[in-house]
């Protein structure tokens, strides 16, 4: 699609915001924020040239990251206990681009990361820290980035699992993270009954009365948590048995911002470059329910109108506008001088470049559920040139799919002596 999806932005003020005329301090943050994207859109429409908005400013992204990648600005000095992160933002952010991951980047990487792990288990956030999940999951899957199996040989995947369950609660929770603790579980090839035991149940208890999940039971929504625990659910083969996917459905629909196009991340908030994925990747996820596949008819309520799930093609890869989401992307989330942010007027940096480039990627790419593993579909939805397409990830580990598939075989192929891992539906072998 190479037009806008409205003709004048008076179609899309209709879709704003109204407060009732009792105005809130939120309320007037969003009406700001409609103002600044509006004016965008409109000097959009003005454009002769859309093609020119509507690009995807592909080297001015290379040459941001190749700087992220070689000298970090003093600004960035409060995430020295985050550099698993940084690398996995890097190299995620690459490989989406379809940038050249070089050899010695490769290699720089590994030995990076490996520096952070812990000899008792799992990996920190920087050297002689404590392992923590949150940096374990993103050094794990940055090392499949890297896809070298001297690198994996170094991961000490006994060390590892031992660990995880150290973290994990009797509640089937783990401290700080179910999602990454059982996606690094199955790509080390350690998700053993032991380590799931109770997990699903504690996901489902997180699922809030609204239909998003939080962190904890009893607690308000979010769209971190709701990709998290979905994710995590859909890996247990277990999320159409704990999860009200309808009203999941129906909560997730209701994220997208009429006006902007993006996602916010909870009720009353602003819109948010991070959240085209945290919220726009739950729809791929869903394709792997049964819900997803056999139920193409639900009704999904939003606050405006009732959108059909199988609307255009069927089931939930239909259930929110992803050409709106591209725009939002493409007009309102890429810097001039590289790299992509939360809104206007923020700054860029690595965090925000991943994760909108990762829902951008969720929004071009549809997913199939075939043989208990998911399949990138022929079909696509490309706003802008075809040059705007992005490689597609998998929907859960958010990384490329070969990148998975390389590692999960890698694993299988060289068990850990004394575990015995499990098959879950979104864990079973596939093709290399």
């Amino acid at each position: 699609m190479s037009t806008l999806r409205f003709a004048n932005t008076a179609d899309l003020m209709a879709t704003g915001q109204y407060d009732d005329n009792l105005p809130t301090h939120s309320s007037e943050e969003q009406a700001d924020v409609e103002c600044d994207i509006l004016a965008i859109y409109e000097s959009a429409l003005q454009s002769a040239h859309l093609s020119g908005p509507l690009l995807l400013r592909r080297p001015s992204h290379a040459a941001y990251l190749h700087r992220v990648a070689t000298s970090l600005p003093r600004s960035m000095s409060a995430l020295a206990a985050s550099r698993p992160w940084l690398v996995y933002y890097v190299l995620h952010s690459m490989d989406l681009l379809g940038m050249d991951l070089s050899e010695m980047l490769r290699l720089r990487a590994a030995s990076t990361l490996l520096r952070m792990q812990d000899p008792n288990g799992g990996f920190a956030g920087g050297v002689g820290m404590i392992a923590h999940l949150a940096p374990t999951y993103a050094a794990v899957h940055a090392l499949a980035l890297v896809r070298d199996e001297q690198a994996w040989r170094a991961i000490d995947r006994a060390a590892m699992y031992a660990w995880l369950l150290r973290m994990k609660r009797p509640d089937g929770s783990f401290i700080c993270g179910t999602y990454c603790a059982l996606t690094v579980a199955r790509l080390l090839n350690i998700l053993t009954p032991e380590l799931t035991r109770n997990c699903a149940s504690f996901i489902g208890a997180c699922q809030s009365y609204t239909g998003g999940l939080a962190a904890v039971p009893h607690a308000e929504a979010h769209g971190g948590y709701t990709f998290c625990g979905v994710a995590a659910a859909v890996l247990l083969g277990e999320a159409d048995h704990v999860l009200d996917i309808p009203r999941l459905a129906r909560w997730t629909c209701m994220r997208q911002m009429p006006l902007e196009g993006g996602f916010q991340g909870r009720e009353n908030k602003l819109v948010d470059g991070c959240y085209s994925l945290w919220v726009g990747g739950v729809p791929n996820v869903l394709v792997a329910t049964e819900w997803g596949r056999q139920n193409m008819q639900h009704e999904v309520e939003t606050e405006d109108e009732v959108v059909s799930t199988a609307a255009a093609h069927g089931g939930p890869a239909d259930m929110f506008d992803r050409e709106a989401l591209q725009e939002y992307i493409l007009l309102c989330c890429q810097a001039q001088s590289g790299g992509l942010l939360d809104k206007p007027d923020k700054f860029p940096d690595p965090y925000h470049t991943a994760y909108v480039l990762s829902g951008l990627s969720a929004a071009q790419h549809y997913f199939t559920f075939e043989d208990s593993e998911f399949v990138v579909a022929d079909r696509t939805c490309v706003v802008g040139p075809v040059d705007n397409l992005l490689n597609s990830a998998h929907p859960i580990h958010n990384i490329r799919m070969a990148a998975v598939e390389h590692m999960c075989a890698w694993s299988r192929a060289n068990p850990v002596p004394g575990i015995s891992p499990k098959t879950t539906p979104a864990a079973s072998p596939s093709t290399p």
